[in-house]
C-alpha cells in the first residue's frame, strides 16, 4: 500500500469548520499537546456531547475560536519542493533529506556545544518513523507533523568503531537498511560487501559521533547496536522541530526543498 500524504489532504479539509475539528482531534490524539516546545500546551478532557453543540454561536465555535490560531499558524508556507518526495528502503528522497538535515544539525549543535572542531559522522533514523510523503508544492508545519508525528528526541552518541560496525552487519543480515546520511553501504545477498562513514572505511576502534533519535537508542527496530554508545546527550529537540527549522532556513536563502537518490544504500536480494 503506498503512502498517503496526508498533510496535504488534511489541509484541505481545514479550510472549513469540521476540518478544523478533525485537525484539532487529530493533533490532541498524538501528543495531548499542540507538539513540542514550539506550541503552546492546551489541557485536554472528555466533554458531553448535547444540542448546546449544534449552534453557529455555541461551544463548537467557541472552542474553534479559541484554538484557530494555533492550529491555522500550522497551516502557513514554510518552504515548498518542485516535486513529491516519498521514503522507501533501502533509500529514498525523503529518508536521504531526512538523513542529511539530521547530519546538518549535528554539526551545528556539537559546534556549539563542544567546540574544537568536533563533527558528526553519520545520522540514523527509522524508515517507519517517516510516516507520510512531503507533497509537491507548498510545505506547511503541518505536512512536517504529519510526516514525523512521534515525540522522537535527537540524540548524539559517542559509539564506539566495533559497534558501528555491528549496526552495519546487523543491515546485512536483515537485508534492510534503516535511513541515514554520513554512510554508503553496499549489502548483497545479506553480506556487507562495502561500508564507508564520513567517507572512510569503519575503523573498529575510533569513537563516531552519530546522531540519531532516542527511539532507536533504545533499541527500537532491531537497532540494538546504539546501546553500546558510551555517550549519549539529549539536544532536547524532536526530529520533526529540527526539520520545521531546516526547511525555514532554506526559505529564508530562498532556497527549496530539494534531495535525490545518490545510491549511499544498495541492498541486492536474494531473488524469490
Amino acid at each position: 500500500m503506498g503512502k498517503s500524504n496526508w498533510g496535504q489532504k488534511i489541509a484541505v479539509v481545514a479550510k472549513d469548520v469540521a476540518g478544523t475539528m478533525l485537525m484539532l482531534l487529530f493533533i490532541a490524539g498524538f501528543s495531548g499537546n499542540l507538539f513540542a516546545q514550539n506550541y503552546k500546551k492546551a489541557q485536554w478532557s472528555r466533554v458531553k456531547m448535547d444540542s448546546t453543540w449544534n449552534c453557529s454561536t455555541g461551544k463548537a465555535t467557541q472552542v474553534i475560536d479559541k484554538y484557530r490560531p494555533s492550529v491555522d499558524s500550522l497551516l502557513l508556507p514554510i518552504g515548498s519542493t518542485e516535486e513529491e518526495l516519498t521514503s522507501y528502503p533501502p533509500e529514498d528522497k525523503l529518508s536521504n533529506f531526512a538523513g542529511d538535515v539530521m547530519l546538518d544539525f549535528g554539526n551545528k549543535w556539537l559546534a556549539e556545544n563542544v567546540g574544537g572542531g568536533v563533527k558528526a559522522d553519520m545520522s540514523i533514523t527509522n524508515f517507519g518513523g517517516i510516516r507520510a510523503s512531503m507533497p509537491c508544492g507548498t510545505v506547511t508545519s503541518f505536512d512536517i507533523i504529519s510526516i514525523f508525528p512521534f515525540d522522537n528526541k535527537i540524540m548524539i552518541l559517542d559509539l564506539e568503531g566495533k559497534y558501528v560496525r555491528m549496526l552495519m552487519e546487523n543491515f546485512a543480515k536483515r537485508a534492510r537498511v534503516e535511513a541515514m546520511g554520513g554512510v554508503r553501504l553496499k549489502i548483497d545477498h545479506n553480506q556487507l560487501v562495502e561500508c564507508t562513514v564520513a567517507g572512510e572505511p569503519i575503523d573498529d576502534s575510533r569513537i563516531y559521533k552519530v546522531v540519531t533519535i532516542d527511539f532507536l537508542l533504545g533499541g527500537g527496530d532491531s537497532v540494538f547496536a546504539l546501546k553500546y554508545a558510551s555517550k549519549a546527550e539529549d539536544t532536547g529537540l524532536f526530529m520533526r522541530d529540527v526539520v520545521i527549522d531546516h526547511i525555514k532556513e532554506l526559505t529564508a536563502q530562498g532556497k527549496k526543498v530539494e534531495a535525490q537518490k545518490d545510491g549511499r544504500a544498495v541492498v541486492i536480494k536474494e531473488k524469490k
